[in-house]
C-alpha cells in the first residue's frame, strides 16, 4: 500500500501539531508551577505579617494600660505628695477697666 500525498501531509500536520501541543503543555505546567509557587510564597509571607500585626497589638495594648496607669489619679497623687510642694490658697485676679487697650 502506498500512501498518498494528502496522507502523508496529514501524518505530517498530526506530527507537528501534537510537538506543538507538547510544547504548550509543558510551558502551561511550568507556568502553573511558577505562579503556584509565588502563591504559596506569599500566603507564607501573609501570615508572618500577620502574627507581626498582632504582636504589634498586644504591645501596643500594654504600652496603653501602662501611659493609662501612670495618669490615674492614685498614682498622681501619690508622686505629687513626693514632691513636697505647698498647695496654693485663694487666688485673687485683677479685674482691669474697660479702657485697658491702647488707643492712637
Amino acid at each position: 500500500m502506498k500512501k498518498t500525498n494528502d496522507q502523508k501531509l496529514a501524518i505530517i500536520t498530526i506530527k507537528i501539531l501534537n510537538k506543538v501541543l507538547l510544547f504548550a503543555i509543558i510551558i502551561l505546567g511550568v507556568y502553573f508551577i511558577a505562579g503556584t509557587n509565588d502563591l504559596t510564597i506569599k500566603g507564607f509571607a501573609l501570615n508572618d505579617l500577620k502574627a507581626q500585626k498582632n504582636r504589634l497589638i498586644q504591645a501596643n495594648n500594654k504600652l496603653e494600660l501602662n501611659a493609662l496607669s501612670s495618669s490615674s489619679y492614685s498614682n498622681i497623687k501619690k508622686r505629687v505628695s513626693n514632691l513636697r510642694m505647698v498647695a496654693a490658697g485663694e487666688v485673687n485676679y485683677l479685674i482691669a477697666g474697660a479702657e485697658a487697650v491702647a488707643k492712637k
